[in-house]
């Protein structure tokens, strides 16, 4: 696609009040800096609207201009859908802001606010949402695509959450979206990505949080494979205060795989202590930091991860957890290198439990999103790295939902059947008949993207 140059630039400049950046700026490297090195990414245009009469404005003009449109809040977009290669970009990256009404336990937040922004201020009231788990990731993107978060078993996916948004579609119309006024639209962006227009501002239900008992185990040894067994055959029977999560990986040291398990009990310190003896004081076990924290505190146990360093994640949803899928995972954790590793995220409880025709989310039936990431550094690597990710991928498939991935962990090179499998058929084509209301031209493209019908 064909950069539109710095004319439209200014013809976009003169239609609004905010922040312009075209090639050739000071600004602009920084501007368009991408999650994945991978990718080299530049738009013809980067738009950082001043309000919501900007935003519709920017949109009237791309449409004016027959363009498609990026959209950028947290910009953690493994696939680089937050930054379009020639196309412009709206920055909602400095829209930042979070309103908490406690008495109604809802939240309020801009497009471009990250997690720490969402988690801070309702954690001040004691109060949380549903969300993820690291802190530096736009939710917007995140709840709009499922959201996995440390109590995914006792309140299901960020998505379940969202119980109003404000949307500019596709025309430059600006839409009130919640279950009274616009359902539909509720329903689609309960899971189906960035595909309807700019969501500017985001509403949650909010849950109590108290202390949490939670934290880390690490294993070693040949019973690494039997943990991780235990794990999946464990969970589907867990009580709902339990999560669990697990990053298989290579050490370089013993020159065999790892286990590290994410540890969460929402509830009494000494019923979580029983409920996790099991994985504390295993034979393999070598480090063990579980204990009494805070939400915040739980949520500051990831560390962000930088912009620039080389990215390929691609894995499934599956529907089931057999020895053969723990083989599976085992055998393919002893052929990374670097930083890879394969992630493991099990569900269960409420998030099984929330009627499926509430949200466009497809995974509503999923035990566990198994992903490998491969992250590295540098370019000489990168076919080995995407190779083992997608043998990793490939190994995992035969135990797939439905043939499709996390859509928040897109691979680099997503099909559009893949995109489709992850929603199944029935939502899939409900979800094109609303892009064909709001978005016929599909503006908003550049996403797990589902085609007008």
């Amino acid at each position: 696609m064909a950069s539109v140059g710095l004319e439209p630039g200014r013809d976009l400049a003169a239609r609004t009040r905010g922040e312009v950046i075209v090639p050739g700026d000071p600004a602009y490297d920084a501007a368009r800096s991408t999650f994945n090195g991978m990718l080299e990414r530049r738009p013809s245009v980067i738009f950082r609207p001043a309000d919501v009469a900007d935003v519709a404005a920017a949109v009237r003009w791309a449409g004016d201009a027959d363009l498609p449109i990026g959209v950028r809040a947290g910009g953690h977009s493994v696939a680089g859908h937050s930054t379009p290669d020639g196309a412009p970009l709206v920055d909602l990256s400095r829209w930042r802001s979070v309103s908490v009404d406690p008495s109604a336990r809802t939240a309020e937040a801009l497009g471009g606010s990250l997690l720490m922004d969402l988690d801070a201020a309702t954690a001040a009231h004691g109060l949380v949402a549903p969300s993820g788990t690291f802190v530096d990731t736009g939710i917007a993107g995140l709840t709009l695509s499922g959201g996995i978060s440390y109590i995914v078993a006792t309140e299901g996916y960020a998505c379940d959450a969202l119980i109003g948004a404000q949307l500019v579609t596709a025309d430059g119309s600006v839409v009130e979206v919640d279950e009274d006024r616009e359902p539909d639209l509720l329903w689609a962006l309960r899971g189906g990505g960035g595909n309807l227009g700019i969501v500017t501002r985001l509403r949650y239900r909010l849950t109590p949080i108290g202390r949490l008992y939670a934290g880390t185990v690490r294993y070693r040894g040949a019973a690494v494979r039997d943990v991780l067994r235990s794990i999946f055959d464990r969970d589907a029977g867990s009580p709902d205060e339990l999560t669990l999560q697990a990053i298989a990986w290579r050490s370089e040291e013993d020159q065999a795989p790892r286990l590290t398990v994410l540890v969460t009990w929402r509830g009494d310190e000494g019923d979580g202590a029983a409920a996790t003896t099991w994985l504390r004081e295993h034979p393999a076990a070598y480090e063990v930091d579980v204990r009494p924290m805070s939400w915040l505190e739980l949520q500051a146990r990831n560390t962000p991860i930088p912009f620039g360093l080389r990215h390929y994640w691609k894995g499934h949803l599956v529907g089931s957890t057999p020895a053969d899928l723990v083989d599976a995972v085992i055998a393919a954790a002893d052929e990374g290198r670097d930083d890879d590793g394969i992630l493991i995220e099990l569900i269960h409880g409420q998030a099984h439990r929330i009627a499926p025709e509430s949200a466009a989310f497809g995974g509503r039936r999923a035990m566990a999103n198994v992903t490998a990431l491969g992250i590295w550094t540098d370019a000489a690597d990168d076919d080995v790295h995407i190779a083992w990710a997608r043998r990793t991928a490939a190994a995992v498939e035969p135990w797939s939902l439905a043939g499709g991935g996390y859509l928040n962990y897109p691979e680099v090179d997503q099909t559009a059947a893949r995109v489709a499998a992850a929603f199944g058929p029935e939502a899939f084509a409900r979800l094109q008949s609303i892009k064909r209301t709001v978005d016929p031209d599909n503006r908003f493209r550049f996403n797990a993207n589902i085609p007008p019908a």
